[in-house]
């Protein structure tokens, strides 16, 4: 049977703007990490959003792209996931994001954001910046960016009219406080006994280490993927996580990308 925490649909409701016989696709997932029992119905609930976000896209004739960033964009604002609201907090207690999106051709492009704090919902960021690389060069000869970070893809997305939201306090719910609280609880105690302590890095059921991720083909048959995630708990501040790295292909006809908790393989 279907993973429940993981969602495929290809339903596609009866609308006057569908492309003529076109198919679509749309595939979610709420995290490939550890999901805390009791926020079962909530990933389910998130779920079950983005794909119907993802699905009314691709019905009314958009790209493979703008569904992803519409399945992500809702479960970003889910607040049981680790991604935008909800997300862990570094070791100064804020919420900063990391997220990419990749496309098949004719763009075959991929874009990147990471330790974004100001962007409301860090795939739209990510989006934009691919757009601007798929375009090439500017008329002064200028090469758009393929991967912004921290404060600079903050500025910069502001400028390109990404929805901003730049009081972090936006993205951090009163569950990832007290996660966080215990969390430094745990490391300040085995520092202090100068050893490591299991219990400060052990997961337990609320530690939330997961990342979201969407994967559309579109009525033309184009194909998209992206994901987005709030990072390891307790993370460094300015840290670049894999879900800026989106590691993967999105060629017709497969598409795919893969995260890694503590290794990866940037391709050259």
């Amino acid at each position: 049977p279907m993973d429940p925490l993981n969602k495929t649909t290809t339903d596609e409701p009866s609308n006057e703007n569908v492309v003529s016989k076109g198919r679509c696709f749309v595939a979610v997932h709420a995290g490939a990490g550890y999901h805390s029992k009791k926020h079962g119905k909530e990933y389910r609930t998130a779920m079950k959003a983005a794909c119907a976000a993802a699905m009314h896209a691709l019905c009314n004739g958009k790209e493979a792209s703008d569904a992803v960033e519409a399945a992500i964009m809702e479960l970003e604002d889910a607040t049981a996931t680790n991604a935008g609201v909800g997300s862990n907090l570094n070791r100064l207690g804020l919420v900063e994001c990391d997220a990419s999106i990749m496309t098949s051709a004719p763009s075959d492009a991929f874009g990147a954001v990471g330790a974004v704090a100001d962007i409301r919902n860090p795939i739209q960021g990510a989006n934009a910046v691919r757009k601007a690389y798929a375009q090439g060069p500017d008329a002064s000869g200028l090469v758009p960016p393929m991967m912004l970070a921290g404060r600079g893809a903050d500025l910069w997305a502001r400028e390109q009219g990404v929805p901003m939201d730049p009081h972090n306090r936006f993205k951090i719910t009163e569950d990832a406080l007290a996660r966080y609280s215990a969390y430094m609880e745990r490391v300040e105690g085995a520092a202090e006994r100068d050893k490591t302590d299991a219990e400060a890095i052990r997961v337990d059921e609320a530690m939330l280490m997961d990342t979201v991720g969407a994967v559309c083909i579109d009525v033309r048959g184009g194909v998209a993927s992206g994901v987005s995630s709030g990072g390891i708990a307790l993370k460094i501040p300015g840290r670049i996580g894999e879900a800026s790295i989106n590691i993967g292909r999105a060629r017709n006809p497969l598409a795919f990308n893969c995260q890694a908790n503590s290794t990866c393989f940037v391709p050259i």
